[in-house]
């Protein structure tokens, strides 16, 4: 009996310490030193997603790893782990005149962890002097579930195309934008991200063409990363279909461009709904230092019970319907056949 009171005594010390450790790391993540704009009800409402992501296989057999998710190497091609000479060949021969925003994006494809809690994963897939690099970040829960948050969660919702965006690809309902280096790079440049929290890069040789690049796509896990995520968008990852834009000319083309900009739109939208909301949340909350309700126990037994993960982003209302074709070589090209109207 003595043993076992002494070995819950230890256990609630040791967890209440580390409870306490990574509550005021979290709190950093909310841009508050003190933990003074992260409340205990949303620190634990990120700590259970995080536990919840440490297990081993996802569900249904999806990965949870970041690194097992990201593609396998293609035919002829050979995966390994990315080293700071990788990006040579992708910047300008000559650095004097280099654009400086251009030169660190490429660079950023060989660099590490950009903070604590922040996962990396990076692949340099190879095949002769031909190299292709994909790297993937997932950022921690706490910045998608704590109003204390919402600065940071707004600047990753709102990332983007840092050159000239153009439309590349729609990857299983997973949007890829080529942002386009500016003049002297060597390199084709790929962004896409899943649910704000997952951003995905690819970064490949300038002469590589759209069709070289479709098998590092079809492996891509998007419904593992979008399994992964705070706030899923429902259906991303299941349906089976690739849509490269440069396959599609006339209507077709211009129904599918809609098709994204709708999206993206919607995503714009969604983003500043949310952020006025939390306005307005934190506008209301009045701190209670007398009489119940307020301080740890209300973090820990009050709050609102709806509170969590924003609501799932859905397609637009009149979506393109894409419908895909394998060639004899292998590759999967698709086109958009008509506008689907929403359904009643």
């Amino acid at each position: 009996m003595f043993r076992l009171i002494g070995f819950l005594v230890i256990f609630a010390l040791s967890a209440g310490g580390f409870m306490f450790v990574d509550y005021k790391m979290s709190a950093r993540w909310s841009g508050r030193e003190d933990a003074g704009g992260l409340t205990f009800g949303e620190y634990l409402q990120g700590l259970s997603g995080r536990i919840s992501g440490m297990g081993g296989g996802g569900a249904h057999g999806m990965p949870k790893k970041l690194a097992d998710m990201l593609p396998n190497p293609p035919e002829g091609w050979k995966a390994r782990p990315v080293e700071a000479g990788d990006i040579d060949g992708f910047l300008p021969k000559s650095s004097k005149n280099a654009d400086k925003k251009g030169v660190a994006a490429v660079k950023a494809m060989a660099e590490g962890a950009a903070g604590s809690g922040v996962e990396v994963a990076a692949l340099t897939f190879q095949k002769g002097d031909r190299k292709v690099i994909v790297k993937a970040i997932r950022y921690p829960n706490i910045i998608f579930t704590s109003f204390a948050a919402m600065q940071q969660r707004l600047e990753l919702r709102m990332k983007t195309a840092e050159f000239r965006g153009t439309e590349f690809a729609t990857v299983r309902g997973l949007d890829v934008t080529e942002d386009l280096l500016p003049d002297g790079f060597r390199g084709r440049y790929f962004l896409a991200d899943v649910g704000a929290q997952i951003h995905l890069r690819i970064l490949a040789p300038k002469r590589m063409t759209d069709e070289e690049l479709v098998p590092f796509l079809e492996t891509l896990h998007v419904k593992a990363m979008n399994a992964s995520v705070v706030d899923k968008v429902e259906g991303l990852g299941e349906v089976p279909v690739i849509v490269l834009a440069s396959a599609l000319d006339g209507v077709e083309r211009d129904a599918y461009l809609a098709d994204v900009a709708a999206r993206s739109a919607s995503e714009a939208t969604r983003a500043e709904t949310e952020r006025a909301e939390a306005e307005a949340a934190q506008a209301e909350e009045v701190p209670t230092e007398e009489g119940s309700g307020g301080g740890f126990l209300s973090g820990l037994f009050g709050g609102d019970d709806d509170a969590g993960p924003a609501e799932e982003a859905k397609a637009p209302a009149n979506a393109a319907k894409p419908g895909c074709k394998t060639g004899k070589d292998g590759v999967k090209r698709c086109t958009v056949e008509s506008a689907v109207p929403a359904e009643n």
